[in-house]
């Protein structure tokens, strides 16, 4: 006979297993090595970053301070405050003066490869009397394009220095007073070279700037975004413009695409506001973290092999066999009776042995169930037919019929409706032995025709009470579950006090139906409550030896039965309240009313209605 292979052992493999979970500390590590890392490069490149535009917008504003300087020299020189007071003196005609000038102008400023343009403006005229231009541009370029932008710092009253950008071009106006008696003679407005101005800039970096002085409505486009050639940067330069306040000193914003990170560095000085706009490609800026990044995946694509053979060892060894038994036991739970889990040999030990083990007690679970299943129910059945047939007496229903008779003819009503309620409860008992369920409204029926006898019997020491839904009466309820309650009410309630009062009230709610007979009596013991329930579990101990003993198996049938047909959950409850009330309730599973009832049972309801309605007269 050839030797079938065992499987391998479980615990074998889990060591194996445990061998390679060094991966996850290694995973760990670098986690925590990108993460901080990471954190590092970024920290370290917004500090440079940060640093480069202080640098920036310090030594532009050293050498525009120098230049600010130098276009205040005239006023304290008082060369043109000389030259002006002797053309008011009439010494010199304005020809003579504007040539002096216009030669003090190209002195100073033409040469200086810091200047553009020079203009001078005498006070009171609405032209440029002195124009002089190193790169070409025109006087009437300059009329038309330039000076409309500049008037209203050209006509303020004001002998501070202002510098503002126009069409890209940035000019500083100087309005020239004189220094005795503070009395304005001139403007003077004159044109930097930007590139002069950042010349300590990088080209590289200068190629991705943007300066703007006191407003973010123009500005120095390095950076020839006016192009329009990157959409991406004239989006983010819009975004970071929105930011400058033309206030702040020494802040720093950014706002970021996937491709650039922008900047923005504002800083204050006397006589201006500057802010520099930078823009950095993040794949330039974030180099080294890229390259690290690019190592750590060349590392993780190292270990993929060992991830790979542990998710198929995972799989194959647990997971497989796991889903087999679970499909197993979902097919069990179904109510499928002696299956075995597909699929073969398991691929270790462990969950072979389940296997076999589920297999052998699946085919022990068929066999008891197909035994005991068909004599559960017959003993069920007649152990039900058996509870009730103790409560079930036969009379003589004959005789009583003939009495009836004799009564009527003697014109004793009051006893002929007493033979026919007893007739009533009598023919109930014994036309419902061997039924399992009636209408609810069959089962009030006779409990009338008994309320009427013990109305006879106690007179008016007993009052009857009634709160019934009618929308109950159609339902299905055990027979002879209500008889035994009022019996008991008034062996154990009424009989015991002066004056009593039974309540029989009929109620849902949206899980059960609820049968409640409510009676006065005297107060409980402990004792009395521990007995009775004794009674309702079955301890027939209990039952005393005296009279009213049927009253306790009647309860005790009672209960029996309604849990052997509904379950354990439902069956008779018995308490006494706060005010000396004992609640016998019945609890029931409540269904609700399907509208395709048949006409017959419709009409038996009906008819039940009509005999209780006549019994109540």
């Amino acid at each position: 006979m050839e030797r079938r292979e065992q499987p391998k052992s479980l615990n074998k493999l889990i060591l194996l297993f445990m061998l390679i979970c060094w991966a996850v500390p290694m995973i760990v590590f670098f986690v925590f090595t990108t993460v901080t890392y990471h954190k590092g490069i970024i920290e370290k490149a917004e500090k440079l970053m940060a640093d480069e535009l202080d640098n920036i917008a310090s030594f532009a504003a050293i050498r525009l301070e120098n230049i600010i300087t130098l276009c205040q020299r005239p006023s304290y020189e008082k060369t043109w405050e000389n030259s002006w007071k002797s053309y008011a003196r009439g010494e010199l005609s304005e020809t003579e003066y504007l040539q002096e000038i216009n030669t003090s102008l190209k002195g100073k400023f033409y040469l200086d490869d810091r200047f553009n343009m020079s203009t001078y403006y005498q006070y009171g005229s609405d032209k440029a009397q002195c124009f002089s231009s190193r790169t070409g541009v025109s006087y009437k370029s300059y009329v038309e394009d330039i000076e409309p932008r500049l008037l209203d710092l050209i006509e303020a009253d004001s002998s501070y220095t202002a510098v503002r950008v126009v069409d890209g071009r940035i000019f500083i106006v100087r309005n020239l007073y004189t220094t005795s008696d503070y009395q304005r003679y001139g403007t003077l407005v004159v044109e930097l070279n930007k590139y002069s101005l950042f010349q300590d800039v990088p080209p590289d970096i200068r190629g991705n700037m943007v300066v703007c002085f006191g407003s973010s409505e123009d500005f120095l486009d390095f950076a020839h975004i006016a192009d329009g050639e990157e959409a991406d940067k004239q989006e983010l330069l819009d975004a970071v413009l929105a930011q400058y306040d033309g206030r702040s000193d020494g802040r720093l914003d950014r706002v970021c695409s996937r491709v650039y990170n922008t900047y923005l560095y504002q800083e204050r000085n006397d006589d201006y506001h500057i802010g520099v706009v930078l823009f950095a490609k993040r794949a330039e800026m974030y180099s080294s973290l890229y390259e690290f990044y690019t190592i750590l995946a060349v590392m993780m694509l190292l270990f993929i092999p060992l991830f790979v053979y542990g998710a198929y060892f995972l799989h194959r060894h647990i997971q497989i066999p796991v889903d087999r038994m679970m499909a197993a036991y979902k097919r069990m739970e179904t109510g499928e009776m002696g299956i075995e889990v597909d699929g073969g040999l398991m691929p270790n030990r462990e969950f072979q042995y389940m296997k076999e083990s589920f297999d052998s007690m699946s085919a022990q679970v068929k066999y008891l169930f197909e035994y005991a299943y068909d004599e559960k129910l017959a003993r069920k059945d007649a152990q039900i037919q058996t509870l009730q047939a103790q409560i079930n007496p036969h009379f003589l229903n004959n005789t009583l019929e003939m009495m009836n008779w004799q009564a009527r003819m003697s014109g004793d009503m009051v006893v002929s409706k007493m033979i026919e309620s007893l007739g009533t409860v009598l023919d109930y008992r014994m036309n419902r032995a061997n039924v399992r369920e009636i209408h609810l409204a069959e089962e009030l029926r006779c409990i009338d025709a008994y309320f009427y006898i013990m109305s006879m019997r106690f007179g008016s020491r007993l009052s009857i009470e009634r709160e019934i839904d009618e929308n109950l009466l159609y339902i299905m309820v055990p027979p002879l579950i209500l008889q035994p309650l009022v019996e008991n009410a008034i062996v154990h309630g009424v009989e015991t006090v002066k004056n009593g009062v039974i309540r029989l009230k009929v109620s849902h709610d949206d899980d059960h139906v609820y049968l409640e007979v409510r009676n006065t009596g005297r107060e409980m013991t402990k004792e009395d409550k521990e007995r009775i329930a004794a009674i309702l579990e079955g301890d027939a101990s209990q039952i005393p030896k005296k009279p009213g003993r049927h009253t306790s198996i009647g309860i005790q049938n009672v209960n029996r039965r309604i849990r052997l047909v509904y379950g354990e959950e439902y069956g008779l409850t018995i308490t006494q309240e706060a005010d000396l009330e004992t609640v016998s309730r019945i609890t029931l599973p409540y269904r609700e009313r399907k509208e395709d009832k048949s006409l017959k049972e419709r009409n038996e309801v009906e008819s039940e209605l009509k005999n209780i309605a006549r019994l109540n007269k």
